[in-house]
């Protein structure tokens, strides 16, 4: 009887702490928002919308953007340029697999077009002006980091960018938008800017889950022959 009490105590305890430590590994995917919107200034366009949603998980180096005009006032709107803040070094992180492929992605990025003087961290760009990104192109790429892991942290405390003009203020984010459809006082090109938000829940994977309720059956035989 001790024989097999003690066998089964070994047991609940392994499989206990295999289950702890499958649980350190969780993957915790998140998602990154950002909606941004045209400037304030009178004499720049209004219904101007970018919608930017990034995608990933805490144990992944590798994020997945995309850039989404949604201006259908402007129904001739291109992305001039997309600009973006995050809390790493340029050096520490690289992007690939941008969609169009003429786009890539560019640190620092200075005076940005439109922000009135604002620099930032990184700025993606065309190669080739006739081909952009509209209401019906999203423009998708990866950001991966060279070492570590991706949190939302990288992204919430993200430096902001400053205006020189008052009516802009400062932000994370921003897009020079072009081919705007233009009134007798307003211009055909302006600048949208927004703020990360967003983040996410612990997601336990199938295995965690497996190793818990194996756990606690473990744990109840234990139960059950302390009884007998």
């Amino acid at each position: 009887m001790r024989m097999k009490f003690s066998k089964t105590l070994t047991c609940a305890v392994f499989i206990t702490g295999a289950m702890l430590f499958a649980t350190q590994s969780v993957a915790d995917p998140f998602t990154i928002t950002s909606q941004l919107i045209g400037d304030p200034r009178p004499e720049n366009p209004d219904n101007l919308i970018v919608d930017v949603t990034i995608t990933g998980d805490t144990t992944s180096a590798t994020t997945y953007w995309t850039v989404d005009i949604n201006s259908p006032m402007h129904p001739d709107v291109k992305l001039d340029a997309f600009f973006f803040n995050l809390n790493v070094d340029a050096s520490d992180v690289s992007f690939s697999n941008l969609d169009p492929s003429t786009w890539s992605v560019a640190s620092p990025a200075t005076n940005a077009a439109g922000s009135g003087g604002a620099d930032f961290d990184f700025e993606a760009d065309s190669s080739n002006p006739a081909i952009n990104v509209t209401n019906s192109q999203d423009l998708t790429f990866e950001a991966t980091l060279l070492s570590g892991f991706w949190n939302v942290d990288l992204f919430l405390n993200a430096k902001e960018s400053e205006s020189n003009d008052d009516w802009l203020g400062t932000f994370q984010l921003g897009a020079h938008l072009q081919s705007l459809t233009a009134d007798y006082r307003r211009s055909d090109s302006g600048f949208a800017a927004g703020y990360y938000e967003g983040g996410g829940e612990p997601i336990p994977e199938p295995v965690t889950m497996l190793l818990f309720g194996t756990g606690l059956v473990g744990l109840s035989g234990l139960r059950l022959r302390k009884k007998q």
